[in-house]
C-alpha cells in the first residue's frame, strides 16, 4: 500500500461532473507566492465564479505543521479549534457561450513528499477530465507598485511555448533551487497533460501584502493563453484602491517616496528571470532604515485589517 493512499477526499463523484475542456489554474503558497499574487488569483475566481468545492487532500503526510503551521479560531465562546492547510479543487461551470470549464487548484508548498503529492494532484486533474493545465508564481523585485507586472512563463509542449513567444513570455534558463510547480509539470509533462507555468515579480518594499496587480496580470495572460474571458474589473478595482493607498503613504514619507520613485515604472517582460529572493529583503535602491522599514510594515499591517473588515 503506498504512503499517499487515502489521502484524497472527493466531496462530489469527480467522473461524473462533465466538464467541458477543462481549463485548470493552480496557485501555491510560500516561496514562490510574492504578494500572494498566485493564491490570489485562485481565490479570486472561486469567489467571483461561484466555485463548488469538489475534492481536498488530507495535509498530514505532505506538511511539516512546525513550518506551515495549522491556524486557531473560535468558531463558539470559549472554544478554539485548529484550521489545518488546505490543499483543495474547486471547478466552476462557465456559461453556455464560453468553450471551456475551469478547475482551480490551491495549497501551500509541500513540505514533505513532493513526488506523491503530484502523483495525487495530477490524478484527480485527470479524473476531472483537464485538458490545459497553468500553474502560477510570483517573486519579490525591484519594481514599482504601479508598474505594469513582467510575466514570465514556460511551457511542456511546442503549440503552447509557441503561444507564449507570441505574446513575448520569455522562460529563460535559470538554475537553482525551485518550487513544487517545476516538479508538477515536469510530471504533466510526462503523463502527456498540456501545462505551462506564468509567474511575475511584486514590489520588495511591499512584502507580505496581498498584491491583486500581479494577480490580475496573471490571469490575463493566462486567459490570452488558454482563450478564457476572466471577469477582472474588482480585481482591478481593488488594485487601484491598493495603489492609491500606498501612494498616500509614500507622500508623509519622503525619502521612501523618492527612493521608490527611482524604480522602473514600466515594466516589460523579462527572458531571464533572477533566482527568486529571499523573503523580506528589500531592493538596493530602498533606504536600509530599520525605522522606515517598520514604519511601512505597521502601515501595511493596517490595510490589510482595513480590507478584512470590508
Amino acid at each position: 500500500m503506498s504512503e499517499t493512499d487515502g489521502v484524497l477526499r472527493e466531496l462530489e463523484d469527480l467522473a461524473s461532473l462533465r466538464l467541458r475542456q477543462p481549463f485548470a489554474i493552480v496557485g501555491f503558497g510560500g516561496w514562490i507566492d510574492a504578494g500572494f499574487a498566485a493564491t490570489g488569483a485562485v481565490r479570486y475566481l472561486v469567489d467571483q465564479l461561484s466555485a463548488t468545492r469538489v475534492a481536498e487532500i488530507d495535509p498530514e503526510p505532505f506538511y511539516a505543521f512546525t513550518d506551515t503551521r495549522p491556524r486557531v479560531s473560535h468558531p463558539a465562546p470559549g472554544r478554539r479549534e485548529p484550521v489545518w492547510p488546505k490543499a483543495e479543487w474547486y471547478v466552476v461551470h462557465m456559461p453556455e457561450k464560453a468553450n471551456r470549464d475551469l478547475v482551480l487548484f490551491t495549497a501551500p508548498e509541500p513540505n514533505l513528499r513532493w513526488r506523491g503529492f503530484t502523483t495525487v494532484v495530477l490524478d484527480v486533474f485527470q479524473k476531472l477530465g483537464t485538458e490545459t493545465l497553468v500553474s502560477f508564481g510570483a517573486v519579490l523585485a525591484p519594481v514599482h507598485h504601479r508598474a505594469r507586472p513582467p510575466v514570465r512563463g514556460w511551457a511542456t509542449t511546442d503549440p503552447l511555448r509557441a503561444l507564449l513567444r507570441r505574446r513575448q513570455v520569455g522562460s529563460g534558463r535559470y538554475e537553482g533551487p525551485t518550487g513544487i510547480t517545476t516538479v508538477l509539470l515536469a510530471a504533466a509533462r510526462d503523463r502527456g497533460l498540456a501545462a505551462f507555468s506564468l509567474s511575475t515579480s511584486s514590489p520588495s518594499y511591499l512584502t507580505d501584502m496581498p498584491n491583486p496587480r500581479a494577480s490580475a496580470a496573471l490571469l490575463r495572460m493566462a486567459g490570452e493563453i488558454g482563450a478564457v474571458q476572466f471577469p477582472l474589473s474588482d480585481l482591478d478595482a481593488e488594485s487601484m484602491v491598493v495603489a492609491e493607498r500606498v501612494d498616500q503613504f509614500l507622500a508623509e514619507r519622503p525619502e521612501l517616496r523618492e527612493a521608490v520613485e527611482r524604480l522602473p515604472f514600466t515594466a516589460e517582460p523579462d527572458p531571464k528571470p533572477s533566482p527568486p529572493p529571499r523573503p523580506q529583503e528589500p531592493p538596493a535602491e530602498l533606504p536600509s532604515s530599520a525605522a522606515v522599514l517598520q514604519d511601512l510594515e505597521e502601515f501595511l499591517k493596517s490595510l490589510r485589517r482595513d480590507n478584512s473588515d470590508t
